[in-house]
């Protein structure tokens, strides 16, 4: 388990979080790598895992994509190795995320994992999300730049973006445990010293477009929209081409209606569940029957989320069932079981035993949740 010591997240999250970058010294003490750089190679092998080698050698620059079968040909240089999504398949680099649940699952990204030889780099850019960079083993030299400057960007390779060097506002050497927070639009450049490896906690901002093409594929797979635009007060107009503001006005007025409407907000989470391409259910070869999660749950189980799941729910329910998603995918139960159900999905692991609160229904919901690999049952030591 990854704690964060020495750190007051309130004082964070109201002078730093997406205002300026700041080094939490020691903020996980005495850190322990959730993987090494053999684990790391052995994920790039994998082909459906995002995986690349960032490599400078004479001054030229290299980017290769995995999935990779040897890293003899690509591996020159002054080289890093990256993957992403590391938080879906190693259950101890998912727990590193969960230090940083004071910051919703729907805001959260995944874990990118990088090592580097010494001297390496991916060279200063600039990111449009927030991001913690942990360091692992080894040191690291980090730069980051001011936001209210312009920097001209340039592609040294087709598949990298980097920007001219910086006057640093924070330029720091971090040491194991150390934690560096940058918002969006912050330049920054590392350089490793030593080996190392980096762990990079990034989270996501929907943008306008992203959030009405969600809206947009909901109402095609409905018939939620039938409103009609209406103008009983219309006017007599001597020019038959112009559309009036007023006209404007009662059309956006139409469209408030049902972004004002309650029935979006599930849409929205629903959309906001849906993580990333890396998250994949993993069910149960041979599915659990009711009479064995009954049986669990009567004599008390420890159950936790799987890797990388993070679920999302409304805060705020006023109908008779409570709705929660996973990756894009709905589940429900009834409003009398939220409390006990927003636990499970509040915490990575949950002690539950049966109580008269818990109907059929409920355990039907948890056997399904854990026969699609969502929910894990800790087995006792």
């Amino acid at each position: 388990m990854y704690t964060l010591s020495a750190f007051s997240i309130k004082h964070f999250l109201a002078e730093n979080w997406q205002r300026k970058p700041c080094v939490l010294h020691n903020a996980l003490p005495n850190f322990e790598d959730p993987l090494d750089e053999h684990d790391l190679a052995g994920l790039a092998q994998e082909q459906d895992i995002d995986s690349r080698v960032i490599s400078q050698m004479d001054g030229d620059w290299k980017v290769t994509e995995g999935p990779f079968t040897e890293f003899e040909d690509v591996c020159k240089g002054a080289w890093t190795l990256l993957v992403q999504g590391v938080d879906t398949h190693i259950e101890s680099a998912s727990l590193l995320m969960n230090a940083f649940n004071f910051i919703p699952h729907w805001r959260m990204d995944d874990l990118l994992v990088s090592y580097s030889q010494p001297g390496a780099g991916v060279g200063a850019h600039i990111d449009q999300y927030d991001v913690f960079i942990v360091q692992g083993k080894g040191t690291r030299r980090w730069q980051v730049g001011d936001k209210s400057m312009k920097y001209a960007k340039y592609y040294p390779h087709p598949k990298l973006q980097q920007i001219d060097e910086f006057e640093p506002i924070i330029d720091v050497e971090l040491l194991p445990g150390d934690i560096l927070y940058i918002p969006p639009g912050f330049p920054h450049k590392g350089q490793s010293i030593t080996e190392c490896m980096n762990y990079s906690v990034g989270f996501r901002a929907p943008d306008q477009t992203e959030l009405f093409q969600a809206i947009a594929d909901d109402l095609l797979d409905s018939d939620k929209l039938t409103r009609r635009f209406i103008d009983r007060n219309r006017t007599y107009i001597d020019r038959p081409s112009a559309i009036s503001p007023k006209d404007i006005m009662l059309l956006k007025q139409l469209l408030q209606q049902y972004v004002t409407n309650t029935q979006i907000d599930q849409v929205l989470t629903q959309h906001l569940s849906k993580q990333n391409e890396y998250l994949d259910a993993f069910p149960l070869e041979t599915p659990l029957p009711s009479s064995y999660i009954l049986a669990l749950i009567n004599q008390g189980v420890t159950l936790q989320l799987a890797c990388g799941v993070r679920p999302v729910y409304l805060d705020y329910q006023v109908d008779d069932e409570f709705i929660f998603f996973i990756n894009g995918h709905k589940f429900s139960t009834s409003a009398t079981a939220r409390l006990e159900t927003s636990r499970l999905l509040d915490n990575h692991q949950t002690f539950i035993k049966f109580n008269a609160e818990m109907t059929h229904d409920w355990i039907e919901l948890i056997r399904e949740l854990i026969n699609l690999g969502y929910l894990e049952i800790v087995e006792e030591d």
